[in-house]
C-alpha cells in the first residue's frame, strides 16, 4: 500500500505534459480491424476504432475523467509497467499501452498470468463510460 501511495503521489506531482496516454486496444480476425479508449494525461477518454489494419484510426470524443487518469497512471507505475516484458500476439489480440510499453495477449479475454494491475486498468478502461 505504501508504494502504491508513493506513486500516486508522484502521478500527481508530475506535470501532465511529462506523462503519456494510456490506450486499452483489441484487433484482427479476419479484417484485422479493432476498437479500444485512450485516455489522454488530462483526462480526455477516446473511443478508438479501425475497420481494418490498413484503414485509418478514428477517434471519437467519450468525455473527461482527470482522476481516471491519475489513479490508472500510479496503478501502473506502482506494478512497474514499463519494465513489464512485451507477451505474445494472437488471431486477436488485445493490449495494453502507455509510452513505449506494449503488453500484449491472444484473445479479448486478459489471461489469468496477466499482472493482475494490467488486467485492472484494461478493464476499468475498456468498460469506462461516462
Amino acid at each position: 500500500m505504501r508504494v502504491f501511495l508513493v506513486a500516486a503521489a508522484l502521478a500527481l506531482a508530475t506535470p501532465a505534459a511529462a506523462q503519456t496516454p494510456i490506450t486499452a486496444w483489441c484487433a484482427g480476425g479476419v479484417t484485422g480491424g479493432g476498437n479500444g479508449t485512450r485516455i489522454m494525461p488530462d483526462g480526455r477518454l477516446l473511443r478508438l476504432s479501425r475497420t481494418t489494419a490498413a484503414a485509418p484510426e478514428v477517434a471519437t470524443p467519450l468525455g473527461e475523467d482527470e482522476a481516471a487518469f491519475r489513479r490508472w497512471d500510479a496503478i501502473l507505475a506502482a506494478a512497474g509497467f514499463i519494465r513489464m516484458s512485451g507477451g505474445a500476439p494472437g488471431n486477436m489480440t488485445c493490449s495494453l499501452s502507455q509510452g513505449t510499453t506494449t503488453i500484449r495477449w491472444p484473445g479479448t479475454t486478459p489471461p489469468p498470468d496477466l499482472p493482475p494491475p494490467v488486467a485492472q486498468v484494461f478493464g476499468e478502461l475498456r468498460g469506462w463510460r461516462p
